[in-house]
């Protein structure tokens, strides 16, 4: 039991300085513990060491002086790292532990921090999981022990929905949203199993595999790579199986068709065993809470087929689907202009299966029949029925829209009455925000920015706080610190 929060600052303080003083070998964080001096008590071991250019024996007494930037050649070049250290060492006291230091000069520095944590529970790891198990969904389920895996597909549903099946694998999960982008993360990263979403923008699932095998070294030659399909045709299987897949999986992803891939293809010694205990959730208990959700346009029975979360992640899959709709509808309306069917074809593509994820099954088949139509060069139809297809898509948004809101208003009334929030405050909360998000902390500025929005607020202020919010959950980092500035900006002339 202690401090998370202050142990993360903690260790990211001491990280950003060895990684700014580092400019070749390594940084390495080790995390232990041994027994404190009472039954009640563990001393939590945090060890930073680094290859940089270390810190002179006559200097080491002065590094955790606040503002102190160590003068030397080596150094000058980087920016000054004395508040953060001494903040460090600051809350290491508070939470009566100690920091201590060694350096050579010229080869590297080793901070080590330990920290009294009280022990609230005596049961070794074994015995809070040892419980008996049963198959699940009769399927052999396992976790992937060290196993790195790549999910690569442009679009976000797509991507948010196979993390949420593979993450009871434990796999260590990264995602790509490009070729492009999953190009570049294998050239640097070493990955065991790679899932590749066939059609995609710019550059398809085929041509990422063909360079990631022929460009990438080892990297490219090592992974499993398993194709993902909306298209599970006659003929698509040996079609990939000679483009440099092992395998492939048709969308929407089957929890039972891929839990059999992954049989096939993690080796028996990655395999651990599979302690559902904490994670699994009642299975009526499931049910009765989405067989109560009526969307119009939306088959609750065939989107539960897909979910493997709760129903708070369900919804929150409808809102990333609704945002994403924005954008997607002009952008379709443009290529349709344009007449640009290849492109075109890709869109509609990811349409028919992120609406397939949600239970959207009408909209699906349409966006399937649109798909089809475009890989024939069918203009007639695509002309004939194009604005059939957006009104059903805008109608859906729209079916979305209304039942989120509902959720959203009975939220709000259910709740505490608002409270008021003074100007300097709010200003504060704002440059608080911005800062998290230009340090790469997201997940904390959308904390902050959802906790401002419980507040009572102009309808200015309340509708760029939605908008930011909307963009920091679809990833959109850059455009949330735009919209931050822009309202600061607005805030200084309001007073």
């Amino acid at each position: 039991l202690g401090d998370s929060g202050r142990i993360k600052q903690i260790l990211i303080n001491i990280l950003n300085n060895a990684i700014k003083f580092t400019k070749e070998g390594y940084v390495k964080v080790s995390i232990g513990g041994r027994p404190g001096e009472t039954d009640d008590e563990e001393l939590l071991i945090l060890k930073i060491e680094d290859t940089g250019c270390g810190i002179k024996k006559e200097d080491q007494k002065k590094i955790f002086e606040n503002f102190r930037q160590l003068n030397s050649q080596i150094n000058r070049s980087a920016e000054g790292t004395g508040l953060g250290l001494s903040i460090t060492k600051h809350l290491v006291e508070l939470m009566n532990g100690k920091i201590e230091l060694e350096s050579v000069y010229g080869e590297g520095t080793t901070f080590t921090v330990t920290i009294p944590q009280k022990i609230v529970d005596k049961r070794t790891l074994a015995e809070v999981t040892d419980v008996p198990v049963a198959k699940t969904e009769d399927m052999e389920m396992f976790v992937a022990n060290n196993c790195r895996a790549l999910i690569v597909d442009d679009n976000q549903i797509n991507r948010k929905v196979a993390k949420g099946i593979l993450k009871r694998y434990q796999f260590d999960l990264e995602e790509a949203e490009s070729g492009f982008e999953a190009i570049e993360l294998v050239k640097n990263n070493e990955y065991d199993i790679i899932f590749m979403d066939h059609m995609m923008p710019e550059m398809d699932g085929i041509e990422a595999v063909r360079i990631i095998r022929e460009e990438c070294g080892e990297n490219g030659k090592k992974p499993v790579i398993i194709a993902l399909t909306a298209n599970a045709m006659d003929g698509v299987k040996e079609k990939f199986l000679n483009s440099g897949f092992q395998d492939f999986l048709a969308k929407p992803l089957d929890r039972k068709q891929l839990n059999d891939v992954l049989l096939k293809w993690i080796p028996d010694e990655c395999r651990g065993k599979y302690e559902p205990y904490g994670m699994r959730r009642d299975r009526q208990t499931k049910k009765n809470e989405f067989e109560n959700i009526n969307i119009g346009g939306i088959d609750i029975g065939e989107a539960m087929k897909y979910q493997t979360g709760t129903l708070a992640e369900y919804e929150e899959l409808l809102r990333l689907y609704c945002m994403d709709g924005n954008r997607k509808l002009v952008l379709l309306k443009k290529l349709y202009q344009e007449k640009d069917y290849k492109d075109y074809e890709i869109e509609v593509h990811g349409l028919k299966s992120s609406s397939a994820n949600i239970g959207a099954i009408k909209l699906s088949a349409a966006a399937k029949e649109h798909e089809e139509a475009a890989g024939r060069g069918n203009e007639e139809f695509i002309i004939k029925h194009f604005s059939e297809l957006m009104s059903l898509y805008e109608e859906q948004l729209k079916h979305i829209q209304s039942f989120l809101a509902e959720k959203e208003d009975k939220t709000d009334n259910a709740g505490e009455e608002r409270s008021d929030i003074d100007t300097e405050t709010l200003e504060q909360e704002l440059k608080e925000a911005l800062e998290q998000l230009e340090k790469f902390h997201s997940k904390e500025c959308l904390s902050r920015v959802e906790r401002l929005q419980k507040y009572n607020l102009s309808d200015t202020v309340a509708a760029g706080l939605k908008e930011i919010r909307e963009q920091l959950k679809l990833y959109e980092d850059d455009k949330a610190e735009q919209l931050l500035h822009q309202m600061l900006e607005w805030l200084n002339k309001e007073k």
